[in-house]
């Protein structure tokens, strides 16, 4: 089949604004029919003034490929864009141009090559446009980034994709999004939720680093997180003192070099009980608290019954060292301390020793 023609483009590009202040993205919406524009409006006020924006978001294919695409209007849309991504100028005139702009993985992927035309087809038809930059949006709907004329004649529907900024908490925002999208739409937690009272990770890094993902939560404070989701991140394996345990397959290298280095510094004996990492929960098991970290798996408790919190507790102090070495932050610091819990901090590049 022949590439259809470019229907309806403007006779002339308009310029892209220069960028203002960036946007966090917190929440995602995506949704299969366009949401109605009361929903929109509705949705959008959850967020301070020019904190929320709505596109065309969908499926499209890329040779045999299914690709995420999103079509945008790049002044607005940069905003929300990773650092460094979102302040690159010539991307975002190159989507105004009609170009595609594709994620590096994405491009690697299907072998795709920039400053080459590449075929894109939608429920609309094919069209054929120019890869004209090559860039990471952070944003995990947007694999292929095009401009909302080109989405349109590739029948990619308005407000089929929405995105959130939270005033304050980012799982509140998305519970009230959840309330009035309903089933209707996806609702995926990009930033993620800060643990009291330390704030952990947040941004597009570690959105991008733990993965984004919608869950379902129940009565008793309980989380379901998408199975896909859990399938390509949860793994259990066996690490020294505590054995078989199942925790996010980024931790466990740094959790396991830190368990070995409490045994080969004799302090084993030292850690006698465990109690969880990954646990899918809200803090507390209360849902009007934050999500907890061991709905990522990236957070342990140890010897709970003498490190509950709100007291000293007894952890020794060199293994609370070993751990802060390994890139773990320690709960007995916080001011309502929680001697028993060890969250992930930070992703290191080789062991810290």
């Amino acid at each position: 089949m022949a590439p259809a023609p470019d229907r309806g483009r403007p006779p002339a590009v308009l310029p892209v604004k220069e960028l203002g202040a960036r946007v966090r993205p917190d929440v995602l919406i995506t949704a299969a029919q366009p949401l109605a524009p009361e929903a929109v409006a509705q949705l959008a006020s959850l967020s301070p003034p020019g904190a929320g924006l709505a596109f065309r978001a969908g499926i499209v294919k890329v040779g045999d490929k299914d690709v995420r695409a999103v079509g945008i209007d790049p002044s607005t849309f940069r905003a929300f864009a990773v650092e460094g991504t979102a302040e690159a100028s010539a991307v975002w005139e190159s989507v105004a141009r009609g170009e595609a702009v594709a994620a590096h993985e994405t491009a690697t992927a299907l072998g795709l090559v920039l400053g080459k035309e590449i075929t894109v087809a939608g429920p609309g038809g094919p069209a054929t446009r120019r890869l004209g930059a090559l860039a990471t949006t952070g944003i995990p709907a947007a694999d292929l980034v095009l401009d909302d004329e080109t989405a349109r004649v590739l029948g990619l529907p308005v407000a089929t994709g929405l995105l959130l900024s939270a005033d304050k908490d980012p799982v509140m925002l998305a519970d009230k999004v959840r309330a009035i999208t309903g089933d209707s739409a996806v609702v995926d937690l990009l930033t993620p939720p800060a643990a009291n009272p330390v704030a952990f990770l947040s941004g597009a890094k570690a959105a991008k680093a733990f993965g984004a993902f919608s869950y379902r939560y129940f009565p008793d404070g309980t989380i379901e997180p998408d199975a896909k989701w859990v399938r390509a991140n949860i793994q259990t394996v066996n690490l020294p003192i505590m054995g078989r345990v199942s925790c996010h397959r980024l931790m466990i290298p740094q959790l396991r070099g830190a368990l070995q280095d409490v045994v080969n510094a004799g302090l084993a004996s030292t850690l006698t009980t465990f109690d969880g990492c990954y646990v899918p929960r809200f803090i507390e098991r209360n849902p009007e608290n934050s999500i907890s970290l061991h709905t990522w798996g990236i957070a342990i408790d140890m010897d709970a019954a003498t490190n509950y919190r709100g007291i000293a507790g007894d952890m020794h102090p060199e293994v609370v060292n070993i751990f802060k070495r390994w890139g773990f932050r320690w709960g007995g610091d916080w001011a309502y301390t929680d001697p028993m819990h060890f969250e992930l901090a930070a992703l290191l590049t080789k062991p810290r020793r």
